[in-house]
């Protein structure tokens, strides 16, 4: 199986209600139940990616606070944050 893309993990750390955090250079989760079913190996496989992308996007920290890249393009462009990661994963695809 696939590991999920960064947007994707991003969009189901939000939906079940989880943070993520930078602290020490390493990735801290945060949620109300233990992470389950493929998610948990999604982020192993993409762990690099993801702290790049939350130190690039979201100022090291999920959901992202105010004044990060990803709510200031949300502001810029008057749309949802799911809109922004929709965005930053098709112009991924585009350059893979």
């Amino acid at each position: 199986m696939k590991p999920q893309t960064t947007p994707q993990i991003l969009r189901c750390l939000t939906l079940g209600r989880y943070t993520a955090a930078l602290e020490d250079g390493r990735l801290r989760l945060r949620g109300p139940q233990p992470l389950a079913g493929p998610l948990p190996e999604s982020i192993k496989a993409r762990r690099g990616e993801l702290i790049d992308f939350l130190n690039e996007w979201a100022a090291g920290a999920w959901p992202p606070p105010a004044g990060s890249g990803l709510r200031d393009l949300q502001e810029i462009f008057d749309c949802s944050l799911a809109a922004v990661l929709d965005t930053i994963e098709a112009r991924r695809r585009r350059a893979a």
